[in-house]
């Protein structure tokens, strides 16, 4: 009987079963897009925050070259701004139409200021960047919508959006873990801290003295409520009434 040689067919197709990859491992490497590269980038921030946040660093995570980012997005400012149109996606826009204004926005303030927060240096950058993406016009929008609808000409509905938008990423660059919210949230330091405004000269630093342990206290929350609120009483104030007609639309 004649024996079969090794490089017959059969053979030959059991062979290069060594040769081959598993299966899917061809298709193993996921293709770069440029959606991956903007979740990417958010979870690099989440894990080190927005400075470690560069081309480089996020070519290694994804494990290519630098340059094949450049096929996805322009230039470092656009992944910025691809970036926080990502993160302003978290914020819920979807508000009680049949609610006050002030309650609206108060809402939607207290919804931005839990993003930023959880994403610490986003706010920085936003300061940064005035980015224009479909998330961000619709956080505008949410916030505008109100303001303009409780009566405010467009000029004052205008001034009224930057001042609680500026407020709100004022107080997050402030954020939980920043040396002043660190100081007065450890009871220790936060005890030494009262008892020196205390022992201060009266006659020199008489109101230090009788209300400094009342400023530097373990309220954050309380603090950015009373702002807000005291921003939209004044807002609130300050809108025509009904009966002033659509008149103060016009000033300039």
């Amino acid at each position: 009987m004649a024996r079969q040689r090794p490089d017959s067919a059969d053979g030959a197709g059991s062979n290069q079963l060594w040769f081959l990859p598993p299966a899917g491992q061809e298709t193993q490497r996921r293709a770069l897009t440029r959606e991956r590269v903007v979740t990417e980038a958010l979870a690099a921030i989440a894990e080190h925050g927005v400075d470690a946040l560069s081309m480089r660093a996020l070519a290694t995570r994804l494990d290519v070259v630098p340059g094949a980012l450049y096929r996805h997005v322009r230039n470092k400012e656009q992944l910025h701004d691809l970036v926080l149109d990502g993160l302003l996606a978290e914020v819920d826009t979807r508000l009680e139409r049949n609610a006050a204004w002030t309650g609206q926005i108060t809402e939607l303030a207290h919804r931005l200021r839990a993003v930023l927060e959880a994403h610490p240096g986003i706010a920085g950058l936003l300061k940064t960047r005035d980015p224009l993406g479909p998330h961000s016009l619709a956080l505008a929008e949410a916030f505008l919508a109100p303001l303009h609808e409780a009566g405010l000409p467009p000029r004052e509905a205008g001034l009224a959006y930057s001042l609680v938008y500026g407020f709100i990423l004022g107080f997050a660059l402030d954020g939980p873990s920043s040396v002043n919210e660190q100081r007065v949230r450890d009871t220790g330091t936060r005890s030494e801290l009262h008892a020196f405004l205390r022992a201060l000269p009266p006659e020199r630093f008489p109101t230090l003295v009788a209300v400094g342990e009342h400023v530097w206290v373990d309220n954050r929350d309380e603090r950015f409520t009373t702002g807000l609120a005291t921003i939209l009483h004044g807002l609130d104030t300050a809108r025509p009434s009904a009966d002033e007609g659509a008149a103060p639309a016009d000033r300039r």
